[in-house]
């Protein structure tokens, strides 16, 4: 088993020991306390980081200037002396978890909505009227000197706070990066133009950061090293914003994309169709041509692959988001050799989606997440009790793991010969984290004293023996076919039970188009069918988060064997294809030699009633209660011990 020891080797810069090269990437809050300040919940996510072995935490997208440079709903403005107090605490928090503290400080410019700036137009390298119809108004030159120096004050604020380390934002397409790329720095005068003339701002703000902290407090700043969007920046331009930031920072951040472009933001954030380090290629090359410590980000939560980047690319340091969402304490069981108990990221795109849709942080493998201060300060259990699940899915095993960690007797029965469910993840590559989250949690249960029977159902007979306290139905669901002549047809094969080797013929039509449905279809068409997606509402993919819904669109657009027929109906198979109707009546016929059913879930409704009667406490979770995803059978299973131990 590898030691990494490229990962668990300390590094000093600028006279900051990092205990290890494994960073929490910046990430920001969603929802904050009273007064836009920094909540205990706030404070105890970053604190859950820190105490999982990272050497640096870094507190995501602090605002340098709230009056001109807020880009979201709520941001903290370390211009608020209101919120220095939630600083110091935010610092204080990450110390005692063992973590140096960072923290990111930005402005918006002209991605700021007037609503979030008191109606003001928001400010920019160049003036134009946005999609929304709002101005955004040229800097001058007093105002770029004006907030250049608010981000001095910003940093020394924030050393003030007992903060280790600032981190400057210069990429993802907000205010320093806008005076960066050609796509919206548009000046003639010295500020635009020549990469020379568009970089003057960056420096004027690292020149202010440094003489407002000091040669012996470091420095770090993020850019992106290619803007991975039509008309962007590639690496070359990349090359040369490092170069000229070489010597005047201690640490080079390297990310990708921009805000600009909506596929850009998704490859900023590499989804579940991206490869694991899907940007390390830009820090990588960037490390060829500075001497400043480069760090990389992106997709990145395979520790075997982590170390070998770091040994052959003689990049410094990984920073990981999403990853230590799904398990903060993912460096720690490096430090203790365990790389097998690693939870892995999905690379689902829940935590941010939730983010944007419910301000909500919520994470489909860790049930702690949006609850860390009951990670810190566990509900406690007050009975133990003898707890029977029935199911051995998602929702079954971290029942069963939630349940042996907190005491309890489990009995945990599966009616297959193995644990995990999710058999449509061992059919399309871009599923390998589902598969990895799988097979890791059903080892995991398998590690633990919990009494499994496999190849069995709850019965009479087991249930006088086990003599369970509380049941948990756990059950899943099964896939429903449309009502429509032709649905059992031999050439109809259920989306969700689809393998590696089910036969498909030439031509295939896809009946559903949500998750499963557009996913199939990309696998399909990957593997050289030619594929129809059929769906009877305008949208595809309607049950998806934002960011992985923008990237399973994206993958539709670009796969030249897969169309897309929304607003049809289905009304009949036959052994030549799928008959449809439109809502305005039109009729089509689309060929095919095998049609994948994916119109939906439908719960196991009667076995849940028929194992309600085995206990006097009863919780049904998961597909159970009605067919969901993966984020919400973890927490309902996470509920359902706590509310069994009270």
């Amino acid at each position: 088993m590898p030691s990494y020891e490229k990962l668990l080797q300390p590094m000093q810069i600028a006279g900051l020991r990092l205990k290890n090269r494994m960073l929490s990437a910046p990430t920001s809050m969603a929802e904050l306390g009273p007064g836009e300040h920094y909540s205990d919940d706030n404070i105890h996510y970053y604190k859950l980081k820190a105490a999982g072995g990272v050497a640096l935490v870094s507190v995501g997208d602090v605002i340098v200037d709230l009056s001109t440079g807020r880009s979201h709903p709520q941001q903290v403005g370390l211009d608020d002396p209101g919120a220095i107090p939630y600083l110091v605490k935010m610092a204080d928090a990450i110390h005692s978890g063992g973590a140096a503290a960072e923290i990111e400080i930005d402005h918006g410019g002209a991605l700021c909505s007037p609503e979030f700036i008191d109606g003001k137009n928001a400010i920019g390298p160049s003036g134009y009227v946005d999609d929304w119809g709002d101005t955004v108004e040229e800097m001058t030159e007093e105002q770029i000197y004006e907030i250049a120096g608010k981000f001095g004050e910003a940093a020394a604020t924030a050393k003030a706070c007992g903060f280790d380390m600032v981190m400057i934002h210069a990429g993802h397409g907000w205010l320093l990066h806008q005076f960066i790329s050609p796509i919206t720095n548009h000046r003639t005068d010295k500020w635009g133009g020549s990469l020379e003339n568009r970089m003057r701002f960056p420096l004027l703000v690292v020149e202010k950061v440094r003489a407002a902290v000091g040669r012996s407090f470091p420095i770090d700043i993020r850019i992106s090293g290619s803007e991975r969007m039509e008309g962007g920046y590639g690496i070359e331009t990349g090359i040369g914003i490092a170069k000229a930031l070489d010597g005047k920072v201690d640490l080079i951040h390297v990310s990708a994309g921009s805000q600009q472009d909506e596929y850009s933001a998704v490859l900023m954030h590499p989804g579940a169709f991206q490869k694991h380090g899907e940007n390390s290629g830009l820090a990588a090359e960037i490390k060829k041509h500075v001497k400043t410590p480069v760090v990389t980000v992106g997709a990145f939560s395979e520790p075997d692959k982590m170390e070998a980047f770091l040994e052959e690319t003689g990049v410094d340091c990984i920073a990981m988001g999403r990853a230590l969402i799904a398990d903060p304490f993912l460096p720690r069981k490096l430090m203790q050799n365990r790389p097998q108990d690693i939870t892995p990221c999905l690379r689902c795109g829940e935590c941010q989606s939730g983010m944007m849709k419910n301000r909500c942080l919520r994470c489909a493998v860790n049930p702690y997440i949006g609850r860390e201060q009951e990670y810190f300060h566990p509900i406690p259990t007050r009975n133990r009790r003898n707890i029977l699940i029935a199911g051995g899915g998602p929702a079954g095993m971290q029942a069963a793991i939630t349940a042996c960690e907190r005491g309890h007797k489990v009995t945990l029965v599966e009616k297959s010969d193995r644990l995990g469910g999710l058999k449509y993840a061992d059919n399309a590559d871009f599923k390998a984290n589902i598969r990895r989250y799988r097979d890791m949690t059903a080892a995991k249960v398998s590690a633990l004293p919990i009494d499994i029977r496999l190849n069995a159902t709850v019965t009479d007979e087991l249930v006088a023996e086990v003599k369970p306290d509380v049941v948990i139905a756990a059950v899943g669901a099964d896939p429903w076919a449309l009502p429509v002549p032709g649905a059992d047809g031999a050439n109809v094969i259920f989306g969700a039970e689809l393998k590696k080797d089910t036969p498909v013929g030439e031509k295939a039509v896809v009946i559903g188009g949500g998750l499963i449905g557009c996913e199939e279809g990309i696998a399909l068409a990957r593997e050289g069918h030619q594929v129809t997606i059929l769906e009877m509402q305008e949208e595809l993919c309607p049950d998806c988060g934002r960011m992985h819904r923008l990237n399973v669109l994206h993958q539709i657009e670009v796969e030249p064997a897969l169309d897309v027929a929304t607003g049809f109906r289905c009304t009949g198979i036959t052994a030549e294809g799928v008959s449809a109707v439109s809502g305005q009546g039109e009729e089509r016929f689309f060929p095919a030699d095998t049609v994948i059913m994916c119109a939906g879930m439908r719960s196991r409704s009667a076995e849940v009633e028929r194992l309600s009667k085995y206990a006097p406490e009863f919780y049904v979770v998961g597909d159970a209660t009605r067919a969901r995803q993966i984020g919400q059978a973890t927490r309902d299973a996470y509920d359902a011990v706590i509310n069994a131990g009270l």
